[in-house]
C-alpha cells in the first residue's frame, strides 16, 4: 500500500510538473540569456544563523540528488529605486512580484507588512508541492528564505539588490538559490525531466521582470539565468552496472 501510493503521488507530481511547466513557458515566454553546466561541486550557500521555531528546517543535507546552484540575475538602468527601496518593497509585500496564477506567498508567522528574521510564509504552489519557508537573514538589501518541512526543495534562497558595479545610477537585483530536491520524486521530476525546473525558472524570471518594472526604469538586457548542477556518484559511474 505505502509503494502504491507512492506511485499515484509521483505520478500526480509529473503531471502537474509537465503541465505547470508548458504553461509558463506559454503564458509568458521571457527571453532569458542562459547558461548551464555541470561542476565537481557547487558552491556553498553563505552562512546564516537560522532561527529554531515549531516546524523542523529542511536543510540541503536532507535533501537527495544532486545539489543546485541556481542564480537569476537582472540590471536596471536609470531607476527610482535604490537597492534599499527595493528590497522594503519586496519584503513588504512580495506577492506583488509573483503571478498570482502560479503560487501565493501566505505568511504564516510574523507581521505584515514587513520582514524580520523568524517569520514565515506558506508558498501555496498550482501543484502538489507547496513551499513553506522561513526568514533566516534579513538587511537593508537582502533577506534569504529557508526551506521547511514539507517543501519540495531542501535549503535556501536569497534576494539581494545591489547597486550596478560599472554603471552610475544603475541596479543589479539577484535571487539566487543553493538546493537539493526533497525526495526521489521530486528529484526525478525535477532534474532527469526538467519539467520542475522549467517551471522553477520561469517564475523566478517573472520576478525579475516584475522588478525591473517596479524599479521605472530600463532593463539593459535579457534576465540572465546561471544553472550549476553538482556532478554526482552515478554521473561518474555512466549510470551502468
Amino acid at each position: 500500500m505505502t509503494r502504491l501510493r507512492s506511485v499515484l503521488i509521483s505520478s500526480a507530481s509529473l503531471a502537474a510538473g509537465a503541465a505547470l511547466g508548458v504553461w509558463l513557458w506559454k503564458r509568458w515566454g521571457y527571453p532569458v540569456r542562459a547558461v548551464e553546466r555541470e561542476v565537481p561541486k557547487a558552491p556553498d550557500p553563505p552562512p546564516t544563523a537560522a532561527p529554531r521555531g515549531d516546524r523542523e528546517l529542511q536543510p540541503e543535507e536532507t535533501g537527495v540528488g544532486p545539489r543546485f546552484h541556481r542564480r537569476y540575475e537582472v540590471d536596471v538602468e536609470q531607476t527610482t529605486k535604490t537597492p534599499e527601496d527595493l528590497v522594503a518593497c519586496i519584503g513588504a509585500d512580495i506577492q506583488r512580484y509573483v503571478p498570482d496564477e502560479i503560487a501565493t506567498f501566505e505568511k504564516s508567522k510574523g507581521a505584515e507588512g514587513g520582514l524580520a528574521v523568524g517569520d514565515e510564509y506558506d508558498i501555496k504552489i498550482r501543484s502538489p508541492w507547496d513551499g513553506p519557508v522561513r526568514v533566516v537573514e534579513v538587511g537593508p538589501r537582502r533577506f534569504t528564505l529557508a526551506t521547511l518541512d514539507g517543501h519540495m526543495e531542501a535549503g535556501q534562497i536569497r534576494f539581494e539588490a545591489a547597486d550596478h558595479p560599472t554603471e552610475a545610477g544603475a541596479l543589479r537585483f539577484s535571487i539566487e538559490s543553493w538546493a537539493r530536491s526533497r525526495d526521489g520524486a521530486v528529484d526525478f521530476v525535477y532534474d532527469e525531466l526538467g519539467l520542475a525546473k522549467k517551471a522553477q525558472q520561469a517564475m523566478w524570471t517573472f520576478f525579475c521582470e516584475r522588478v525591473a518594472e517596479d524599479c521605472g526604469g530600463r532593463k539593459v538586457e535579457e534576465v540572465r539565468v546561471l544553472t550549476e548542477r553538482e556532478e554526482t556518484d552515478e554521473d561518474a559511474g555512466g549510470g551502468d552496472g
